[in-house]
């Protein structure tokens, strides 16, 4: 019997200590990018922005659609 309570203490230990760092874990904001991750697919390819990441993206398609098309060898 000494072994069930003492599960039942260990287990509520380790449930309050998982609800603390959840609680820690969102107030320190690491599930606010979630929404715009989920929504980046539907993102529309012509817009203009200033992210770094979109200007690389667009060179590279730039620097494919410029290059000439190799020789097939028959």
């Amino acid at each position: 019997m000494d072994v069930v309570i003492m599960l039942v203490i260990i287990s509520l230990a380790l449930v309050i200590f998982a609800l603390l760092f959840f609680a820690s874990r969102l107030k320190g904001g690491d599930f606010d990018h979630g929404d715009r991750l989920s929504l980046l697919p539907l993102r529309d390819d012509d817009l203009t922005t200033d992210d770094p990441r979109d200007q690389e993206t667009e060179t590279t398609a730039t620097a494919e659609e410029e290059s000439p098309p190799h020789a097939s060898h028959s």
